[in-house]
């Protein structure tokens, strides 16, 4: 896993960004791709949908909600996990990487964490996290790295990663996934457009 520098650009100054911020732009990018993450269906041909990658595993979908204060971002979705990055928005110069799923604790509010995550080059990390609510289900939470350098975490994106992370001496979340350097093609793309009105 090439995450190491990716969080650490960014963790350092988790404490300065606030969960609340961290939660306020999740939240935001959650309530307009609510529909096909959340859906357990293979989601392969639905309308407005951009799939920058498809395997029987899982796919990448690129989003760009820019044009109504969103931000660009890049989600890769099973059918019980999904992982992203959030790219900066209107609001915030922040940038998040964020993970959801079943097996991660439901809460009612964000809290600040000690988590250890580890990926394919099995080097686990130990850092602070924002534990949060989910956007998409009751029953289930997040786990949220506020990151500053969104470009850094791109330059640090896997092509092949297989992420688990462990809270509270519990593994909470784990998540295989392919086609990573295609997903950072497609984001950086976003980045360095300019917003579209009625961009999806």
């Amino acid at each position: 896993m090439k995450m190491r520098l990716a969080l650490s650009v960014g963790l350092g100054l988790a404490v300065v960004s606030g969960s609340a911020q961290a939660q306020s732009t999740l939240d935001k990018f959650l309530k307009k791709n609510t529909e096909s993450s959340s859906s357990n269906k293979s989601n392969t041909d639905e309308a407005g949908i951009n799939k920058v990658f498809k395997s029987p595993e899982g796919y990448w979908r690129l989003d760009d909600n820019r044009a109504t204060g969103g931000s660009c971002a890049i989600m890769y979705v099973t059918p019980a996990y999904l992982a992203a990055y959030l790219g900066p928005s209107i609001d915030t110069k922040n940038a998040l990487l964020f993970f959801d799923g079943p097996t991660i604790p439901a809460i009612k509010k964000e809290t600040r964490k000690q988590v250890t995550i580890t990926g394919a080059d099995g080097k686990p990390q130990t850092t602070q996290a924002i534990h949060a609510p989910s956007a998409l289900h009751k029953e289930m939470g997040s786990i949220v790295f506020p990151l500053l350098g969104i470009q850094e975490a791109m330059d640090q994106m896997s092509d092949v990663e297989d992420i688990n992370i462990i809270m509270e001496k519990k593994q909470v979340f784990s998540i295989k996934w392919k086609g990573g350097h295609i997903a950072r093609s497609a984001m950086q793309k976003c980045l360095a457009s300019t917003p579209k009105a009625g961009a999806k």
